[in-house]
């Protein structure tokens, strides 16, 4: 079993271009979408996005570096993952992952789309009819201490050979930038680009959906019944979160339980994306007690341990208020069964959680 797919088991468990090439990679036509069989292998790192989400994308982007391609899954209803096309791709001029501003490196990560740029806001030349800038670079790069800034997925104009080498973005053709747009949902819809796209069967990873399932749970339970130790058992020693340390974290959490009588927290189906020994899961989260309430996004970022064990190494959290997030949320099935005592006092735009 591929290491990418033991996540979350126990407790939780854009560069190789050469002048060499003559020509552009051949790829597949663009595929109408058959689900894939249980013999045939998937995207290890694409591990849920909620396939009926008006929040959330279905669709992710997957950039293989070394096969020189992007490619769009979608997560169907059945559970399972349907790879709906896939297209030639152009990647920084220099190997290896990017490090620094100006080396030319594509980076490997998890990235979501940002904003949408085209017309007079960019240059046709460089950049063809439209762009997508990313969120490079993401927490793990900060922590990394990577720099740099300006990756975006781009078009150039079909003058210019998809072997030509970017200054670390990806880049497609302009009928490709076109035709992706219909599975953009800015901000939510993710880019994972890696070295090699990491694969595993379509049963190993429906084993990691329910794995997760339970640890979301366990710790959405923890939470929610005050349990300080189970709570504090899915954070790694390195967490930090607010200006606060793992210690502080357990400390300010521990006030929080002990001056609330009861809090209730329910969560949407999350969107889980992992790389290597780095994952990311974000979701619709709502936080009620006695004494305060609070609707936003949390997203959780997640590093494996020495024992191959996934532990939150930091948290962000933001207010949502827009009237999609809320049908989202109250759509989501939960298994809570506390209930607040008296009626929440509401502070949208503050969280404790």
């Amino acid at each position: 079993m591929n290491n990418a797919v033991r996540i979350f088991t126990g407790m939780l468990m854009i560069s190789t271009a050469s002048a060499s090439f003559a020509a552009e990679p051949v790829v597949a036509a663009p595929v109408s979408g058959n689900e894939v069989s249980q013999t045939e292998n998937v995207p290890a790192g694409l591990v849920q996005m909620p396939p009926f989400s008006r929040y959330y994308s279905p669709y992710a982007f997957v950039v293989d570096k070394k096969a020189r391609t992007l490619s769009v899954w979608q997560q169907t209803g059945a559970g399972g993952l349907k790879k709906v096309a896939s297209f030639p791709a152009d990647l920084g001029k220099n190997d290896g992952p990017k490090r620094s501003a100006g080396d030319h490196k594509t980076p490997e990560g998890i990235y979501f789309l940002q904003k949408k740029l085209e017309g007079s806001e960019i240059d046709f030349k460089l950049y063809g009819k439209r762009a997508y800038t990313t969120d490079y670079p993401n927490y793990f790069d900060k922590q990394d201490g990577k720099t740099g800034w300006g990756i975006w997925l781009h078009a150039v104009p079909d003058t210019v050979p998809l072997t030509r080498g970017s200054r670390g973005c990806v880049v497609v053709r302009n009928d490709i930038i076109v035709a992706l747009d219909q599975y953009v949902r800015l901000g939510r819809t993710p880019m994972l680009i890696q070295n090699s796209t990491d694969l595993v069967t379509t049963p190993e990873m429906s084993k990691q959906v329910a794995d997760l399932a339970r640890w979301l749970e366990t710790w959405r339970a923890a939470w929610e019944a005050k349990d300080i130790d189970g709570y504090m058992k899915a954070y790694g020693d390195d967490f930090e979160s607010q200006k606060m340390n793992r210690a502080q974290w357990r400390d300010y959490k521990s006030r929080l339980n002990a001056n609330y009588k009861s809090i209730q927290v329910r969560l949407s189906k999350p969107i889980i994306l992992v790389d290597r020994d780095r994952a990311v899961a974000r979701f619709l989260q709502e936080y009620t007690s006695d004494q305060h309430a609070d609707f936003g996004e949390k997203v959780l970022f997640m590093k494996k341990n020495a024992d191959g064990t996934f532990r939150i190494v930091g948290e962000d959290w933001a207010s949502e208020t827009s009237q999609i997030a809320r049908e989202e949320i109250e759509a989501t099935t939960n298994t809570q069964t506390s209930q607040s005592s008296t009626p929440p006092v509401h502070a949208a735009q503050t969280s404790e959680n």
